[in-house]
């Protein structure tokens, strides 16, 4: 028995691949600019967000591969493997996230420092 692929939720799931590899690039660009962990752990956190989505396409096109491809024990791992890593991806994006906002609001309560060649004094001439 095959299921109907419905279309909507087939792209929904490739967008997510798509929004996965984006957060990707995007970690790696601020990881390379900064050197921040908080972009590494973004980074780690995407590529398991890249995996499950990768896997949830698979499961969206045709729901019973899984069972074909692994058997019933497989699949019963799988199964809890691919449900237990997403809350692991979601807490290092809340830490990532939290690192980056403690990060900014630091650096927001720092005095303001002028730009060269600008003067904030007044000129008596």
């Amino acid at each position: 028995m095959i299921a109907v692929v419905d279309p909507v939720t087939l792209a929904c799931a490739v967008s997510f691949v798509f929004f996965s590899v984006y957060t990707i690039a995007l970690g790696i660009y601020g990881f390379m600019r900064t050197g921040f962990a908080a972009f590494f752990l973004l980074i780690v956190a995407s590529a398991i967000g890249l995996a499950v989505s990768i896997a949830n396409v698979a499961l969206v096109y045709d729901s019973y591969i899984g069972m074909r491809l692994l058997g019933r024990g497989g699949w019963q791992i799988f199964y809890y493997v691919f449900y237990s890593i997403q809350p692991i991806g979601s807490l290092l994006t809340a830490v990532a996230m939290t690192m980056l906002t403690v990060w900014i609001m630091r650096r927001s309560h720092q005095p303001f420092e002028p730009t060269a060649g600008r003067c904030t004094e007044k000129v008596e001439g």
